[in-house]
């Protein structure tokens, strides 16, 4: 379908169709430009806030409200909440006539909360009309209605309007948060922004590409650089760099990791991962007999098992030092000392003083290096 846009002459008659249609070509383009750069979901606000009750016999339970704010749906539909919304009790055992409860419990699981658009005709304000308008309001309150939804509704998949289309009907639901239901009493017991590892949907940026005007991006988390938010920063200034810090809270950031326009790495922390073609990794310390020799951090069983890193290990007795009762027992020798397949530590010693005695446990000190010669892990 072509996008139309009405055009105006000195001297025409205007019906009804072609003011709708100026009103509504500016609405089905700013549609179209939240439907395609942006991913609906909450842009500010809109989230539930709880107020600790107590019914007259004692129950305690919790009001939930919506806060105000401001989403986007996934047909470029904006909501616009202006004053706190309180959720319904009666609402929810509305769309959920037999809520999932814990079991043996009369409390629910987390149940989804969404919000949707709903259009009001608006009360015509002033009485004069022409001979052939219609009766009825000229205007249409579009407002927010709040939807609670089942277990597992919140991932449910929404088909988006055709690329041309406008804003939608109100059908698309906004993720906004999850609720929790007493049926013994009827009562909200709690609210939170995510459950079960699903979170309430933030509205967020779609593109292939982000430029400054200036010489620094930053991307961060939280609205506020406060203390402790962390951010990721390129710099176009001194040659270029790529770094990852957090803010002070007082305008500042502190580094944590920086790359260069050289690709060299600068971090305050450890480096950890998995190794890759070319790199050693090096670990040591002391082992007694019958210890399985850790691989260095970072070094997956797996692949050592697979035969996809080499491990190389050396070990060396350890002998006992030269104090007052180690010299009464006489010289301590050797017998064996290695590492298995498995790299458990053999290593066992006598002490030669008058006749050499019976092997015992000794300990030796081990160094074991772990490369991959081509591949990665």
């Amino acid at each position: 379908m072509t996008v139309l846009r009405p055009i105006f002459t000195d001297g025409a008659v205007l019906a009804a169709d072609d003011l709708s249609t100026l009103a509504g070509t500016g609405r089905d383009r700013d549609a179209r430009h939240a439907r395609h750069l942006h991913t609906p979901g909450v842009a500010r606000g809109m989230a539930l806030q709880t107020a600790d009750r107590t019914t007259a016999s004692g129950a305690t339970y919790r009001d939930v409200t919506l806060s105000p704010g401001y989403a986007i749906d996934g047909t470029g539909r904006e909501f616009v909440l202006a004053e706190p919304l309180p959720l319904s009790p009666d609402r929810f055992l509305g769309d959920n006539p037999s809520p999932v409860t814990e079991p043996g419990e009369t409390v629910t699981v987390w149940h989804p909360v969404f919000v949707r658009g709903v259009d009001d005709d608006v009360p015509a304000t002033g009485g004069i009309t022409g001979c052939q308008a219609r009766s009825g309001g000229t205007r249409v309150g579009e407002d927010v209605e709040v939807e609670f939804g089942r277990p597992g509704d919140a991932g449910l998949p929404q088909t988006a309007p055709a690329p041309e289309a406008g804003p939608g009907d109100g059908s698309w639901r906004v993720l906004v948060g999850f609720v929790r239901f007493d049926t013994a009493i009827n009562r909200f017991t709690a609210a939170a922004p995510s459950a079960d590892g699903v979170f309430a949907d933030a509205a967020g940026v779609r593109a292939a590409l982000v430029a400054a005007p200036g010489t620094r991006v930053e991307v961060r988390a939280g609205e506020a650089p406060a203390s402790g938010v962390p951010a990721v920063v390129v710099d176009a200034d001194a040659g270029g760099s790529l770094t990852f810090g957090r803010h002070n809270g007082s305008g500042g950031f502190a580094s944590l990791m920086t790359v260069d326009a050289d690709g060299n790495v600068t971090a305050k922390g450890a480096l950890k991962g998995q190794l890759t073609a070319g790199h050693v990794l090096v670990a040591g310390g002391v082992a007694f007999d019958g210890m399985v020799l850790p691989l260095p951090a970072g070094v997956d069983p797996a692949v050592v098992a697979s035969g996809g890193a080499e491990v190389v290990v050396h070990v060396t007795p350890r002998l006992p030092g030269a104090d007052a009762s180690i010299a009464a027992a006489g010289v301590f020798l050797p017998v064996e000392c290695r590492v298995d397949a498995d790299r458990r530590v053999h290593c066992l010693g006598c002490w030669l003083k008058a006749a050499l005695g019976p092997p015992e446990p000794a300990a030796c000190d081990w160094t074991m290096l772990v490369a991959v010669s081509g591949g990665g892990a």
